[in-house]
């Protein structure tokens, strides 16, 4: 029986080598799932059952991730979409959680983060009210903080609003005029300029690190230095690069 925990899902990766081996790891922690090498196939499934879940490699040949999670969007609203991806572009990262993506993973990862946030984003889905096109649209123009700095972010979604507390977020990511909020548990795309995140967030919560990134001090749990490179180790694994002018202000911040 599929259930928020133990989710029926269907992973979506032309290299067999890399998507048995996860699939046969999720199998043995209890979730149903089955295996599509492409669009066609998952198509075919899809018109038998339709999972809880699709996670979706971005890269492949004949029809890439991208326009899957627009079809799959269109014709299966609920259905909950995680995007595995190599690119390390914020851009490309921006661009499926835009089309509708509930959560991406960096590749390479272990099997145990696919699984977490598998049933991360089936727990949220399965507790989420459904809502109007229109509503979740309206979304976008709704107030950002509460006071002189930003405490919460609303992001909108296809299934209403989600609150993000400041203080949850470990890093935020900016490009042009969207940013990705990344928490323990998942990444959220909000439309955000970037001179709205500096005039908006809170000195004392996130610094700047780089000309297009923030973090939260108390995520960090080390700094690696390689000659003359920097980067923050965060307490959920994730790297961030620092930039050189921004070198001293972290070293300083982070020795308080």
């Amino acid at each position: 029986m599929s259930t928020a925990a133990n989710p029926y899902i269907i992973t979506v990766d032309d290299e067999e080598d890399l998507r048995e081996p996860v699939a046969a790891y999720l199998r043995e922690q209890g979730l149903e799932v089955d295996e599509a090498g492409g669009g066609a196939e998952l198509d075919q499934i899809l018109a038998q059952r339709t999972p809880a879940l699709v996670v979706l490699d971005v890269t492949m040949p004949v029809e890439d991730g991208f326009s899957i999670a627009r079809r799959l969007r269109a014709s299966h609203p609920t259905i909950g979409i995680i995007m595995l991806t190599a690119r390390r572009d914020v851009i490309d990262r921006v661009v499926g959680l835009e089309l509708g993506a509930d959560d991406y993973i960096m590749k390479p990862f272990e099997p145990r983060e696919l699984l977490a946030r598998i049933r991360s984003v089936a727990r949220r889905l399965s507790d989420a009210p459904a809502v109007a096109n229109d509503d979740a649209d309206a979304a976008e123009e709704a107030p950002t903080d509460t006071g002189d700095y930003h405490q919460e972010f609303w992001v909108p979604t296809s299934r209403g609003q989600i609150r993000v507390p400041v203080d949850t977020i470990e890093w935020i990511e900016a490009a042009k005029d969207y940013a990705l909020l990344h928490t323990a548990e998942r990444s959220h795309m909000i439309r955000v300029t970037m001179s709205a995140l500096e005039r908006g967030l809170d000195p004392a919560q996130m610094i700047r690190v780089h000309r297009s990134a923030f973090v939260r001090p108390k995520s960090v749990l080390q700094i690696n230095s390689i000659g003359r490179h920097m980067a923050l180790v965060l307490r959920s694994g994730a790297t961030v690069r620092v930039g050189p002018r921004h070198w001293d202000e972290v070293r300083h911040r982070l020795k308080n």
